[in-house]
């Protein structure tokens, strides 16, 4: 068994992967559209394009996601994404939070890591961080 966050855009599901792609998470691997399948009477011509299911990997991640029409906004549970070195981590914090609403400001924190976490621009919570290694 594996677990994957299955992440729910209601209509931005395209957008936010290719944000993702963007700032260097992965890619996308698997996209179905509306289009076809008994949701597209249900939910009308509008949303024919839009994201039936889709998944996204990259290096030591996997996402699922969707637009769905009828899903619930996402709160209460942050991604949380561990860099080897704070350099990494600091580049995919820049990168994803822009545009959106940072929480924390990344920087070394008191327990001695780099950490920091932020809402993006489609309403997914992100915590970046790197742990100190034993060295330092």
């Amino acid at each position: 068994m594996r677990a994957a966050p299955f992440l729910y855009f209601n209509g931005d599901c395209e957008s936010a992967l290719q944000f993702y792609q963007a700032c260097g998470l992965g890619k996308i691997v698997e996209l179905r559209r509306i289009e076809g399948t008994p949701l597209a009477e249900r939910d009308g011509p509008a949303w024919n394009q839009k994201v039936l299911f889709s998944r996204f990997e990259g290096p030591g991640l996997r996402l699922c996601a969707s637009d769905g029409a009828d899903s619930e906004p996402m709160k209460g549970c942050a991604i949380f994404l561990e860099a080897d070195d704070a350099g990494t981590a600091e580049k995919l914090f820049d990168a994803l939070s822009a545009g959106g609403r940072i929480t924390v400001a990344f920087k070394k924190q008191f327990w001695g890591d780099h950490y920091g976490n932020f809402t993006d621009k489609f309403g997914v919570q992100w915590a970046v961080g790197s742990a100190v290694k034993a060295s330092e």
